[in-house]
Parts: structure tokens; sequence; C-alpha cells
């Protein structure tokens, strides 16, 4: 027996020894990182017009109009380089950016779409009121033949059932069409702009861009953690930070650009460069992301063991290293605005979403 003894002897000062290292490194860690601990928090971008009232969409233009004082008025790059130029060539739609990276090299990339592939693109998004009557309407007539024809069948109770099937049904379709357009229909009728759908889809389309940003950091023999850099630098600076309207050309956008259109407007606010951002290193393997929703505010993480200063959260018992793509700041991988910091530790808390 003395076989089993030692084995379970040698088990028993593995895992004291495990112990012990997860003591250390949770000590070693409080050191080195500060994180955030606000609660959680359910997102509510904007609501849909069918439910919506008046004081809600008050809330929501007054959130970005404080977004837009803070994300607007911080102290600017001042190194020379950081431009942007929207042009068409041809039939395509082009953008070329210059800007700083966190290596103080300038680097230019470039973006572009056929003008088909664009207006196709543009289709995936938003929704218009014509499409949401055009679905009550069939809600409501579905209703009235069924019930018709249940009652005659099997009296109230199934024409009670039948009028119950069309309400899933209805709620069926209406999520799929806000899917569909990168939307999402929360709790309470709410529609908020859906992230990691919005992210997951623009991932190939950005393949290109990310492709530009690898060679560039291969030929500079940058690390990876440059490389990160260098993507967070573009969507920081290069993109002018605006927030895009509600109500855009009779659609309702929740609020946020798709990442190819902010690549060829050349601006965004903070959901839209975090949805851009997240969907350029998307491209990289191995590469895991999470969203955090703040009240009035978004931004991202990345997988990443913590530097010494660097901000992260938790998730699934993991840190993730906090990058703020709203700009105009320019802001290092771990760190984020002071109206950012205070938003994540306070009482409100925020909401995690994961991409990949």
């Amino acid at each position: 027996m003395k076989g089993p003894e030692i084995k379970i002897r040698h088990l028993a000062a593995l895992a004291a020894c495990f112990g012990a290292a997860l003591l250390l490194g949770a000590e070693w860690e409080k050191k080195l990182a500060v994180y955030p601990t606000g609660p959680d928090l359910l997102r509510a971008q904007s609501s849909e017009d069918e439910e919506a009232g008046e004081d809600e969409e008050e809330e929501e233009q007054e959130a970005k109009k404080a977004e837009a004082k803070e994300y607007t008025s911080r102290e600017k790059r001042t190194e020379k380089g950081t431009s942007q130029k929207i042009y068409t060539e041809g039939t395509a739609l082009k953008a070329r950016y210059s800007f700083v990276n966190f290596n103080k090299d300038r680097v230019t990339v470039s973006f572009g779409m056929t003008g088909s592939e664009y207006m196709t693109y543009l289709a995936g998004y938003g929704y218009a009121d014509s499409e949401m009557n055009k679905l009550r309407a069939w809600r409501e007539k579905t209703r009235q033949a069924d019930w018709k024809q249940a009652y005659a069948k099997g009296g109230k109770a199934a024409a009670e059932k039948a009028v119950a099937e069309v309400d899933v049904e209805y709620d069926t379709r209406l999520r799929a069409l806000m899917r569909s357009r990168g939307l999402a229909l929360r709790a309470g009728n709410v529609v908020e702009a859906d992230m990691p759908v919005i992210v997951k889809r623009n991932v190939p389309l950005m393949k290109p861009l990310a492709l530009a940003l690898q060679k560039i950091a291969t030929e500079r023999k940058y690390a990876d953690e440059d490389l990160i850099g260098a993507a967070l630098a573009l969507v920081q600076t290069a993109l002018q930070y605006k927030i895009p309207p509600l109500m855009d050309q009779g659609l309702h956008t929740c609020g946020i650009l798709p990442p190819a259109r902010a690549m060829l407007c050349g601006w965004g606010d903070c959901d839209t460069k975090t949805g851009l951002l997240a969907s350029i290193l998307g491209n990289w393997s191995g590469m895991k992301m999470v969203g955090i929703a703040l009240p009035g505010h978004y931004l991202m993480a990345i997988r990443r063991l913590p530097g010494k200063g660097d901000m992260f959260v938790r998730y699934e018992g993991l840190e993730y290293v906090l990058l703020e793509p709203a700009g105009p700041a320019w802001l290092e991988p771990g760190t984020v605005g002071t109206h950012t910091a205070a938003l994540l530790s306070g009482a409100e808390g925020y909401k995690i979403e994961p991409f990949f």
C-alpha cells in the first residue's frame, strides 16, 4: 500500500503548493493591477418607438450629451500626422487614415468598398417604421382570422390558444428582424444595438484592414501588444468623435454606425468605435474580447494578463484588460478616461457582453 499512500501524499502536496501559489498570485495581482467592482447592469441604449415614453427618450439624449461632453473635451494629441481622407475612386468608396501609434510611429492604412457592396451592407442595419407597421398589420390580420377559424371548431378556449400562438410567432418574427439588422429586443420591449452580432458579422469585412496592420507590424517588428495598440490608436484618433442620430434617413439606428460605415464616414461614438475595433481585432487568432456596457457609455476588454496599473474586469474567472476606443484621447490598453473609471466603480455598475 506504500505506492497509493505516496501518490496521495504527492497529490496533497501539489494541491497545497497550488493553493499557496494562488494566494500569492492574488496578493501580487493587488499590487499590479486595478479592477472595477461595480455590479452588473442591463444596457438599454434606446427603446422601440411602440413602447418608449418621452421620459425614456429624454434620458437617452441626456446620456448621449454627457458622453459627448466627456469624449470631445479631452486634451487632443499633439503629434503630427493624424489625418483622414474620405473619397471616391470610380465606383468605389475609399478612406485613408494616418495616425501615430503608441510606438510613436506614423502609420497609414486604407479601407474601401464598391458602391453596390456598400449599399447592400447598409441595408443590413437599422429598421423602418414601415417594416414595423407591416409586421403589426400581419399580427392583427392573422389574429382575427385564426380566432374565427379556431372558435368555430373548438370554442373560446381553442380561439384563445390560436391567438396566443400568433403572438408567439409575432415575437419570433420581430426578434429575427431586429437581429438581421444588428439590433436586439430586450426585456421591456427595449431595442438596442446587438454588439456581439455586429462584431461577428463584421470581422470578415475588416480582414483587409487587419492584414494591413499585421503587415506593418511585421515589417517594423512590433510585438503583439504593439499591433493591438496600433488598431486602438487608429480608432481613437484617426476617426473623429461624433454621436450618430437615433434616426437616420428614415431608419431607427439605436445611435450606432456599423463598422464599415464608420470607416467610410470617418467618425463614430463610443459603441460605434468599439464595434469597429473589435471587428478588426477579431481577425487575429485566439483573440477573446468582451464588450463593457455602462450607463451612457460603451467600451471593451481583451483577454490578457494585466500589467502594472492596468485596469481590467473579470469574466468567468478570467481577467480582461480594458480598451477605451472612444477617443480623441490617446489611451493605451489598460487605461481609460476618468469619467469611464468613475462609471465602472459606480453604483449602477456595468454589463459584460462576450464577443468571442
